[in-house]
């Protein structure tokens, strides 16, 4: 009997191999021969490499137990340090805490205010101190402004709105000093006055993923500020910049309750806040390189091995010999992603002339466990069920859980997919756009998210009820999740069980 570590496919950055071997997945692939059952293991992208070796040890005795022989994925992204290391970080930064007290502002009295008050011609917003009495809620483990709830419609922000509020910030003294800290902390405080290139090449050193001593915001927004103040006198450092990019937080968070896409007040403008500010050091380059990962693995347009795609012709070689296997994927958080990126390969196999890979291979089951990839993602892989897989099953969270599995405690009061969908995925042009993420209950009953893949996805899990389970929840053998986080998912008993279900039925 092989063990955990032998049932392993260790990868690296492209999808190389790691400390995997070539030899070492021929005697995996093997060992598959006429095996009944066969389940490929994805897990997901919070953690690193010793992590997942120690998710195949404790998932193997549950695999066999189910009469199935377990491959397990194991990869690195490094988004677990990012985020625990980073977020608490930025999330207390003095600028951050400023920020976080001017768009909230300007945000609540602009999307909550009375009807006809927009009439008056002015933004009518609470005090600084009321809002910052409202902020502090948070730290007693409280969401601010949960109460409020946005009316039917809500105009955008307009141009003399705007300009209203630009004008404000700029007497801002407290968003001023803000400025002034972030800018003297790159910038060379002795000797002759600084060339305009120098703060720009200071801000963009990065060192332990910081740009300047005094924030986290991302090296292009500090090379801004630096270069600005570069070009005048260094005691009065203009925040036309500070207060511009403040100003466009603010048009976006109430263009996200226009669009009906918010997370909540409290929510929304940290998310903002973040994309505008701060998108470099919160994990967004990490979570592109991660996805790039999940399909380098499978593909690679050089001579070098890649993991996914050397196990794959190696057994597609295996079934066309004759063995069959019933087989399962089963997918964690962004596992899902890596899910989506070998079905891809397998249609793209199942075009070519020369490929091994039967035309009539499908795989049993697709199981999806809280995942963390886009609707737009998934849509395009249950349109192709009838060709690529018997069933799929999805195990996620409720919304109510999922409000309630804060990422960052008393700070962010949402989960990893909230985060994710607000502030780390990109839109087609690649800029920041708040995506609709196929594990987020939030997404499934929002009416207002429509569009061909939000369509076809949501109608392809509504057509059968044993599609998605939602957890907690008690659907009987099969249908039963108690999951309450998202990393729990792979470790619930119950979930596990369920999963164990469906190799045995």
């Amino acid at each position: 009997m092989a063990s955990y570590r032998e049932r392993c496919i260790h990868s690296r950055q492209g999808g190389r191999l790691a400390s995997t071997t070539t030899a070492d997945i021929d005697e995996l692939v093997a060992g598959l021969k006429d095996r009944p059952r066969v389940v490929l293991h994805f897990h997901g992208g919070l953690i690193d490499d010793t992590l997942g070796f120690a998710t195949a040890e404790r998932l193997t005795p549950v695999y066999e137990a189910a009469g199935a022989e377990p491959v397990f994925f194991v990869w690195s992204s490094g988004l677990l340090e990012t985020l625990r290391g980073n977020l608490p970080q930025i999330l207390n930064e003095s600028v951050f805490r400023t920020l976080l007290n001017r768009v909230t502002r300007y945000a609540t009295g602009t999307v909550f205010r009375e009807p006809g008050q927009r009439a008056l011609g002015a933004v009518t917003t609470p005090s600084p101190r009321a809002v910052a009495a409202e902020l502090a809620q948070v730290r007693a483990g409280q969401e601010p402004y949960a109460r409020l709830t946005a009316p039917p419609e809500v105009p955008a922000l307009n141009e003399y709105e705007q300009r209203q509020i630009a004008t404000e910030l700029s007497a801002d003294a407290e968003l001023a000093q803000r400025t002034r800290e972030i800018v003297n902390s790159v910038m060379p405080q002795d000797g002759p006055a600084p060339t305009p290139t120098e703060p720009v090449a200071a801000a963009r050193d990065i060192i332990g993923g910081r740009a300047a001593a005094a924030t986290l915001m991302s090296p292009d927004v500090v090379a801004d500020l630096a270069e600005r103040a570069a070009t005048g006198e260094r005691a009065l450092v203009s925040t036309a910049l500070m207060v511009r990019k403040t100003v466009r937080v603010v048009a976006a968070v109430v263009g996200r309750f226009r669009q009906r896409n918010d997370h909540g007040l409290y929510p929304t403008v940290v998310e903002e806040i973040l994309r505008e500010f701060y998108v470099a050091n919160v994990g967004a380059a990490i979570w592109d390189a991660m996805k790039r990962q999940t399909a380098d693995t499978f593909t690679g347009g050089d001579d070098e091995v890649r993991a996914g795609r050397y196990f794959l012709d190696r057994f597609a070689e295996l079934l066309a010999g004759g063995t069959r296997p019933q087989v399962t994927v089963v997918g964690h958080s962004a596992g899902a992603v890596f899910i989506g990126n070998l079905l891809d390969d397998l249609v793209r196999r199942r075009a070519a002339d020369d490929d091994p890979l039967p035309a009539d291979f499908r795989l049993r089951d697709v199981v999806l466990l809280a995942p963390a990839c886009t609707v737009a993602q998934l849509a395009p892989v249950v349109r192709r069920q009838s060709e690529l897989f018997d069933r799929l099953r999805m195990f996620t969270m409720t919304d109510r859980a999922e409000r309630a599995d804060h990422l960052v405690p008393f700070l962010y009061p949402r989960s990893l997919l909230y985060f994710i969908s607000g502030v780390l995925e990109r839109g087609p042009s690649r800029q920041p756009a708040v995506t609709p993420i196929a594990g987020m209950q939030h997404w499934y009953l929002d009416t207002a998210a429509l569009g061909p893949d939000s369509d076809d996805l949501r109608g392809y899990l509504r057509a059968d009820p044993a599609r998605t389970v939602w957890s907690p929840g008690d659907g009987g053998p099969g249908l039963s999740a108690g999951a309450r986080s998202h990393i729990a998912f792979d470790d619930d008993p119950q979930v596990l069980e369920s999963v164990a279900a469906m190799l045995a039925d």
